[in-house]
C-alpha cells in the first residue's frame, strides 16, 4: 500500500514536470515559427514596395485608372519633399542679425588738421601750430577749409570754435567797409587823431561783422556776444 501511494505521487510529479517542460518547449518553438512568419511578411512587403515603385516609375505619366489616385498622391508628396529640401537649404544659410560693433580708438579716422589759426579779436591769421595773436595777444582758434572738415574736427569750446575761412569776396567787403569809414570822416576831424573801431568777428563761423549794431550773425545765425 505505501509503495502504491509513493509511486502514484512520483508519477504525478513527473507528469506535471513534463507538462510544464512541454509548454515551455511549445512556446519556444512557436516563437521561432512566428519569427519566420515575420521575416516572410517583411520579404513580401519589400517585394510589394519594389513592385509599386517599379510600376510608379514606369506608369506615373499614364497610370491605369485604378492606380491614378495613388500615383497622383505620390507625385504631390515628391514635389512637397523637393520644396521642403529647398527650404532647409535656406534655413541653414540664414545669418543672425548682428549688433553694430563700435569702432576701436585705433580704427577711428584721423582728425583733419586746421588750415590756419585765426584771431577772433582782430581777424589776423597765422600758420598752424601758432597759439596766440602777435597783434592783440588773444588765443587763436583753428580755421578749416570746408564745412566737412570743421564737422569732423574735435569739438571746441565757445572760445575755441570751428568756423569757415573768409572768402575773397568777404576780404573785398572788409576793404570796402574800411574805405567807407575813412571817406565818411568829417573835414574838421582830418587833423584830429584817427579813431579806429575794433573789428568784430562771429565767434561761431569767423565771418566779419559789418554792422556793429548786429545782434545775430547774418552768415550762421548765432547770437553775437
Amino acid at each position: 500500500m505505501p509503495n502504491s501511494f509513493f509511486d502514484k505521487l512520483s508519477a504525478n510529479l513527473t507528469n506535471e514536470t513534463r507538462k510544464f517542460t512541454q509548454k515551455v518547449k511549445n512556446s519556444t518553438d512557436a516563437s521561432k515559427l512566428m519569427g519566420e512568419i515575420t521575416a516572410e511578411n517583411k520579404n513580401i512587403q519589400e517585394n510589394l514596395n519594389a513592385i509599386g515603385k517599379l510600376y510608379y516609375d514606369i506608369c506615373k505619366d499614364s497610370p491605369d485608372e485604378a492606380f491614378r489616385e495613388m500615383v497622383e498622391a505620390i507625385t504631390k508628396s515628391e514635389q512637397r519633399i523637393a520644396e521642403l529640401q529647398e527650404s532647409i537649404k535656406i534655413v541653414r544659410a540664414r545669418e543672425p542679425e548682428l549688433v553694430p560693433v563700435p569702432d576701436s580708438p585705433a580704427a577711428t579716422a584721423q582728425q583733419p588738421a586746421p588750415s590756419a589759426m585765426v584771431c577772433m579779436g582782430c581777424g589776423n591769421t597765422y600758420p598752424g601750430g601758432t597759439a596766440f595773436c602777435s597783434v592783440c595777444g588773444q588765443k587763436l582758434v583753428p580755421q578749416y577749409q570746408n564745412a566737412a572738415a570743421a564737422a569732423a574736427a574735435p569739438a571746441q569750446t565757445a572760445k575755441d570754435v570751428q568756423f569757415q575761412p573768409e572768402s575773397a569776396a568777404s576780404e573785398t567787403e572788409e576793404s570796402e567797409i574800411i574805405d567807407a569809414e575813412f571817406t565818411d570822416i568829417p573835414s574838421q576831424a582830418v587833423n584830429a587823431e584817427p579813431i579806429f573801431e575794433k573789428p568784430q568777428f562771429c565767434p561761431y563761423c569767423g565771418k566779419k561783422i559789418a554792422d556793429s549794431n548786429q545782434t545775430f550773425c547774418d552768415n550762421c545765425g548765432h547770437a553775437i556776444s
